[in-house]
């Protein structure tokens, strides 16, 4: 398992310590008999980005510039406005079909999912 950010940094950090207090715990329990049961629950998150190949035209949404649509291509804005001859790229309207550069990717939004894992470990001691 690869740990990337803090938060995930400190629930290892956490069920590290919280595992070895339980195991402290049972030690200093003083044989009375009694089974200590302890749960750890611990949640991974991964991040995938996904790149997809792309048609070489795009239709301008409402908010859109040249500038944010060269960043979701992965393409300088300059290029866009020498393959289409735009005269004015602050005159963009909403449903303009504009050309994009050969080998344009888009970038699609980073996806994360989540996966829990349980696992118990239980410790009894005899008389």
């Amino acid at each position: 398992m690869i740990i990337h950010g803090r938060l995930q940094w400190a629930l290892a950090a956490g069920v590290l310590v919280f595992s070895f207090a339980a195991v402290v715990a049972s030690l200093l329990d003083g044989g009375n008999g009694t089974a200590a049961t302890t749960t750890t629950t611990s949640v991974v998150a991964t991040t995938t980005t996904t790149t997809i190949p792309v048609p070489l035209k795009h239709v301008v949404q409402s908010g859109e510039s040249l500038f944010s649509i060269g960043q979701m291509y992965s393409v300088k804005m300059e290029a866009i406005i020498e393959l289409n001859n735009i005269d004015d790229p602050d005159k963009l309207a909403v449903g303009d079909e504009i050309l994009l550069p050969q080998g344009s990717v888009a970038r699609v939004a980073p996806v994360t999912s989540t996966s829990v894992t349980n696992s118990s470990l239980v410790t009894t001691s005899t008389s």
